[in-house]
């Protein structure tokens, strides 16, 4: 199988990872006041920019928000509009930084702290909640960029390396047909 083709298959399980996350989580290990909320997909897109296709991170940013609208929001847009935004963001950002895993993994908390904040913020201006900003960087925000944290740290090798690989070969073939 051609190794870039496993890109929409790992959006998809994270995708479904994401939605499922919840059932699963060993909720004894937590505070029972914390939310933790995956925002796998996103770290993943963010690796697809810095070391693979910034433009094919923006589609896969677009297509998920999209979809993710749909399925759990029922409002399209707050999604559709961050993860493009934020890819977008993020790639500019990483070419005047340097795209090592440790700036990277601030870069990526940066992120979701940017998205969990849009989407709070939209939510609260239209009344869907009343949490209090207090209540929800400390039961939210801190819980969520743990959990995204440990995340990070299991996969970032392994993707890092996976992007370069497909990079190199992408540009290998491309170099190929130039001559």
């Amino acid at each position: 199988m051609n190794k870039k083709w496993w890109i929409p298959i790992f959006a998809i399980i994270f995708f479904d990872i994401e939605s499922i996350f919840a059932n699963y989580f060993p909720v004894q290990l937590i505070s029972e006041d914390w939310i933790c909320v995956p925002r796998f997909l996103l770290s993943f897109f963010i690796f697809i920019a810095v070391y693979y296709d910034k433009k094919l991170a923006l589609i896969y940013g677009l297509v998920f928000g999209l979809i993710m609208d749909i399925v759990f929001i029922d409002i399209l847009g707050i999604y559709l509009f961050w993860y493009p935004a934020i890819i977008y963001g993020v790639s500019k950002l990483m070419k005047i930084i340097h795209t090592h895993l440790l700036i990277l993994a601030f870069i990526t908390l940066l992120a979701i702290t940017v998205l969990e904040f849009g989407v709070y913020g939209f939510n609260f201006i239209l009344q869907i909640t009343d949490m209090p900003i207090e209540h929800f960087v400390n039961n939210r925000l801190f819980p969520t960029l743990l959990l995204n944290l440990v995340f990070y740290l299991l996969l970032a090798y392994p993707l890092k390396k996976y992007f370069t690989l497909i990079k190199k070969v992408k540009e290998e073939e491309e170099g190929m047909f130039q001559s």
